[in-house]
């Protein structure tokens, strides 16, 4: 793993230590605080404190650890993102790179086994280029489906 992904690997493991510090202090103890203001038998007194404890120390922990976790659910749903785009370019790659190299002819097989995706996966994939493409189909000699795409 380059020093770029160890650092970016340790960044989240930071954060999400620091979200669990912050809403295991500040979940309970703002629970505790509103109980104390809510119930009639308090004092004004401990309820003037339970106020100040509430608004100073426990809502701003628990909106801190909250939005910390947010946010590294943000950073993964980019990730994933990401990693889904790289992948469409490599499997667009392959299959130009293929259509090229066989005249504008395919098989299901072919890229599959280029792109090393699954045959499900690859049908599909090519059922779909074939529409948005115009392609014709055939059957050749080993009575495969031939995706014709004009160059």
């Amino acid at each position: 793993m380059s020093d770029g992904a160890t650092g970016k690997n340790d960044m989240k493991l930071v954060k999400k230590l620091l979200a669990i510090c912050f809403l295991l202090f500040g979940i309970p103890f703002s629970t505790m605080a509103i109980v104390d203001i809510l119930n009639p038998q308090t004092t004004p007194k401990n309820k003037s404190d339970a106020v100040a404890a509430l608004t100073i120390l426990t809502l701003p922990s628990t909106a801190v650890g909250g939005w910390l976790i947010w946010s590294l659910a943000q950073q993964k749903r980019k990730e994933q993102a990401l990693l889904i785009e790289a992948e469409q370019k490599r499997l667009s790659l392959v299959f130009l790179e293929l259509v090229d190299h066989n005249a504008g002819s395919i098989t299901v097989f072919q890229l599959a086994r280029n792109a090393e995706i699954s045959i499900k996966d690859a049908k599909q994939y090519l059922d779909d280029k074939a529409k948005e493409l115009n392609a014709s189909f055939e059957v050749n000699e080993d009575g495969n489906i031939l995706y014709r795409f004009l160059l």
